[in-house]
């Protein structure tokens, strides 16, 4: 027979254990499943790079100044996983298309036709992760782990599944706009190559938002470039052939 006082301490105890699985269930990780784009079936825009410091470009590593010399392109996304980047530069017209695992460039003017095979090389591959958004999809092939909560954006680290691939980008995804508000991207040895912010997002239709300014910045926390999104179509019929090949 329990004594009093063992009742009592039976009864604290049991308060303890359920406050801190109450506890526990209100701080449990979000699912990052709950925060991608999948409201979005398709997507249409311009981007514009609007600011450039082509000295603080240099420092990022890859071929960023290269590619911020393209400062006009059109962007059309269809899920899933099919993306068409379009632009003009020196009269030639340029194309570059993802359809699921398969990558194809088109330059015409230079007899540029090139089909790749990136299945085994997720980070030869852009997605919507790039304008701004997590893409249901992409989980399909990254995993993502939740660190923390910061000044109201749930922070997560994306990964490729593939063991051999150990680049990384740490996301800081707005939970009311769902997109994605800053993104570092990191190589396979953990250094930072650049850093993005994705500034003033727009409800585009009912609980859609798109950012319109992404800013990205070197390893040295230096302004580098500016682009701005207009022209933003959401849901809107695509002409689908753009991404055949």
């Amino acid at each position: 027979m329990l004594t009093k006082w063992n009742e009592r301490f039976v009864s604290a105890f049991w308060t303890l254990i359920l406050t801190a699985a109450v506890a526990g269930a209100a701080s449990a990780a979000p699912n990052i499943t709950s925060l991608t784009s999948t409201n979005i079936k398709t997507l249409s825009m311009d981007t514009e790079v609007v600011q450039e410091n082509h000295d603080e470009l240099k420092r990022i590593e890859g071929d960023f100044a290269q590619a911020y010399r393209i400062h006009n392109i059109a962007i059309s996304y269809a899920y899933p996983d099919k993306l068409h980047f379009e632009s003009v530069i020196l009269k030639a017209h340029i194309a570059y298309t993802i359809n699921g695992n398969k990558k194809y460039t088109s330059v015409p003017t230079f007899h540029v036709h090139k089909v790749e095979d990136v299945t085994n090389a997720p980070g030869k591959k852009q997605s919507l992760l790039d304008c701004g958004m997590v893409p249901p999809e992409l989980l399909s092939v990254y995993n993502a782990t939740y660190l923390r909560k910061e000044g109201g954006n749930y922070v997560f680290q994306i990964m490729p599944k593939q063991q051999d691939q150990k680049f990384r980008d740490v996301v800081w995804i707005d939970p009311i706009t769902k997109v994605t508000a800053k993104r570092e991207h990191y190589d396979s040895q953990g250094h930072l190559i650049a850093w993005y912010q994705y500034k003033n997002p727009l409800q585009i239709v009912p609980g859609v938002y798109v950012p319109t300014r992404v800013e990205v910045y070197n390893p040295y926390n230096k302004l580098a470039a500016v682009t701005a999104y207009r022209n933003i179509r959401v849901n809107k019929p695509l002409d689908m052939s753009i991404f055949d090949f």
